[in-house]
């Protein structure tokens, strides 16, 4: 039985089979710990964009942080997403291509069983959890400590050494990271794929959180948020402020997912 088959086999278990232990403890070490107020780590920032840009990206506002969080190097990849959920919908295959042609609500639910096996491993303490981003935490991490248009300047011309984007994107096939990450080892924050968030859509940041929480309503049908610009957009979308609305059942070979490791919320 090869590997791809045992993991298939093993989603029903509540134990991580080996296999899936194996992607389990890469996820895991792929984090990078985000420690607001300490060391490199800026305790506040201002977040969307002033001039330019989108009228969504306004007001521009300061967010301050209490708490510390961790945010994925990387978009999910396929092995990771098949050795948790036993499928893998994505168009461009590629064990390490980032997985795509999810809803928002299978992200959500790829957390949710992630969360679990990472527990059950005790890779994870029982008071942590994986979940999506909050928009906040998204673009604070994206912007790596700066106030420019992109986290490497205000100029586009070096894009394309950090994202995949329509000026240097023939289709959706390479593997995570391939890049070069911003300044706290993140990569393909600008491009790649737009990422799903936990926030629901807002046509501004009037009246946003100002603690890095998610903006939430009662709303299941409720449009979501998406970051970081994809493949299939120009320069101008893959900005560290740009921000987009999609359907939560919407599935597009240009969204994918990043994930956050954090304590639970009260």
């Amino acid at each position: 039985m090869n590997m791809i088959a045992a993991v298939l086999l093993s989603v029903v278990s509540a134990d991580p089979s080996p296999a899936q232990l194996e992607l389990l403890k890469v996820f895991r070490s792929e984090f990078v710990t985000i420690t607001p107020g300490e060391g490199k780590f800026p305790k506040s920032f201002q977040m969307g964009r002033a001039e330019g840009g989108d009228a969504a990206e306004r007001p521009v506002h300061q967010v301050t942080f209490s708490y510390a969080f961790s945010v994925a190097k990387y978009e999910v990849p396929q092995n990771l997403w098949e050795a948790v959920m036993g499928t893998n919908p994505s168009r461009w295959k590629g064990r390490r291509n980032s997985v795509e042609l999810l809803t928002w609500g299978e992200a959500v639910e790829f957390c949710r069983k992630a969360t679990a096996l990472l527990r059950e491993a005790k890779l994870i303490q029982a008071d942590e959890e994986v979940r999506l981003p909050s928009e906040a935490e998204w673009e604070y991490a994206a912007r790596a400590g700066t106030k420019t248009v992109y986290s490497f300047g205000d100029d586009a011309a070096p894009l394309g050494k950090f994202g995949w984007f329509t000026g240097n994107a023939a289709g959706n096939d390479p593997p995570v990271g391939a890049k070069e990450p911003n300044a706290w080892g993140i990569y393909d924050v600008h491009g790649y794929l737009w990422e799903w968030c936990l926030d629901d859509w807002h046509p501004s940041h009037d009246q946003a959180p100002a603690d890095g929480s998610p903006r939430q309503g009662a709303d299941p049908a409720a449009r979501r948020v998406l970051r970081s610009g994809s493949w299939k957009d120009k320069a101008d979308s893959l900005t560290s402020s740009a921000r987009r609305p999609a359907d939560a059942n919407l599935r597009d070979d240009a969204v994918g997912l990043r994930c956050v490791l954090a304590k639970v919320r009260p």
